[in-house]
């Protein structure tokens, strides 16, 4: 049997089997923390084993001067009750159980920013591949379009060698310096390389007889007769080391190749890429070599136009992926916003429910439209009103 104190509201628990040693009798408590007695006018043999809870003025009433009772001091001094909890320790412990997030911080942090995090790392990962990929293809793709390159490059000089061989050899009386100047030597010895290359004629030096590395065939008369080492490093500067090294490297009638810069007459520095090749004229004293040289751009521009499409493509992807991240920011963030205000909302109407009938208002409606969860706890809270509501109607009636 359950005793509230009407003054102070501390809950006391009394043992069924010791009131019932009283039966018949009038029996009086006195509350320990404010000293207020409370009488019980009868007892409920039917329902002492339920241990019944009786609430408000209607489950006690304050004793009558004159009337034979059982003093109060009797069940005081009897171990046969325990005190019940506080209430503020309680409500202290509620408040500590709210802690400092809510349900909706806790969703906005599971169903927000965690998938975001996931998605934006997911895209960054994506984009970064995807650039990598990008890189690859392009910078492979070169590799191998420059390596044709210098392989017709090379190619091209060995056929020339070739052709200049043959007709060396028919026209032994040619002079090399009439090489530039000879109609079908010099449409043999000069052809193109890709758009702007071309093929030149240059005799090894000969130290011994005081022969210097010359050019014989030139598209450009000009430099028809030059070869001084040094008169070309004043014209190269900084860029002679490179073209010098492909140069002496084909000396003693072998195959050479390599990558220098050159200056355009406009100021430009461009790459270009040189092969050299031996011409056997049979002649001991007549060692020619067949250079073809052309800028390295002209087989590499091809692949620059690739490595713009795909730096578009990436850049459209990257810019998708961000738009997906920001329209998944949105929907899940409304989804969170919207369920979560509602859910919070009926957990809230629950709660203020359930506090007004832990204070006594059994009447209190309880309106939640919800058919998941939510709504079956605001059923079962329903029916726990009508259970105590009906409980405490049926008390009335028997006392």
């Amino acid at each position: 049997m359950t005793v509230v104190c009407k003054e102070c509201g501390k809950v006391y628990h009394l043992d069924p089997d010791k009131v019932d040693q009283y039966k018949g009798q009038n029996i009086r408590v006195r509350c320990g923390e404010c000293g207020h007695v409370t009488q019980l006018s009868k007892l409920i043999e039917e329902e002492k084993d339920d241990a019944s809870q009786l609430f408000g003025e209607e489950a006690y009433t304050e004793a009558t001067p004159g009337e034979e009772s059982v003093e109060a001091q009797q069940f005081q001094a009897e171990p046969t009750y325990e005190e019940a909890p506080e209430r503020a320790p309680r409500e202290a412990q509620a408040s500590r159980r709210r802690g400092i997030f809510g349900l909706r911080s806790k969703m906005a942090f599971l169903f927000l920013l965690i998938p975001v995090a996931l998605i934006a790392a997911s895209g960054y990962f994506s984009q970064y591949q995807l650039n990598e990929l990008a890189d690859h293809i392009t910078e492979r793709s070169t590799e191998l379009v420059l390596q044709e390159g210098k392989e017709k490059i090379m190619q091209k000089a060995r056929d020339v060698a070739l052709q200049c061989e043959v007709y060396l050899r028919a026209h032994p009386e040619l002079k090399r310096e009439d090489f530039n100047y000879d109609p079908e030597f010099s449409s043999i010895a000069l052809q193109g390389v890709g758009e702007t290359g071309y093929t030149t004629l240059i005799q090894e030096p000969e130290p011994e007889k005081g022969i210097k590395s010359t050019i014989w065939a030139h598209p450009n008369p000009n430099m028809v007769g030059l070869g001084d080492p040094e008169m070309l490093r004043k014209a190269l500067g900084p860029f002679f080391e490179p073209f010098w090294d492909v140069v002496s490297g084909s000396f003693g009638s072998q195959e050479s190749e390599g990558f220098y810069q050159w200056k355009d007459a406009d100021g430009k520095i461009r790459e270009k890429y040189m092969a050299i090749a031996p011409i056997d004229t049979g002649d001991k004293d007549k060692p020619f070599l067949m250079m073809a040289t052309a800028y390295t751009d002209e087989f590499t521009q091809k692949t620059e136009s690739l490595k713009d499409f795909a730096g578009e493509m990436a850049r459209d992807t990257r810019n998708i992926n961000f738009g997906i991240l920001i329209g998944a920011i949105v929907i899940i963030g409304l989804c969170v916003s919207i369920y979560g205000h509602r859910l919070t909302r009926d957990i809230r109407y629950l709660t203020e429910a359930a506090e007004r009938i832990s204070l006594g208002d059994l009447e209190a409606e309880i309106e939640v439209k919800s058919k998941d969860e939510i709504g079956h706890l605001a059923d079962a809270i329903s029916r726990m009103q009508d259970s105590l509501r009906f409980s405490i109607e049926r008390l009335r009636r028997r006392w």
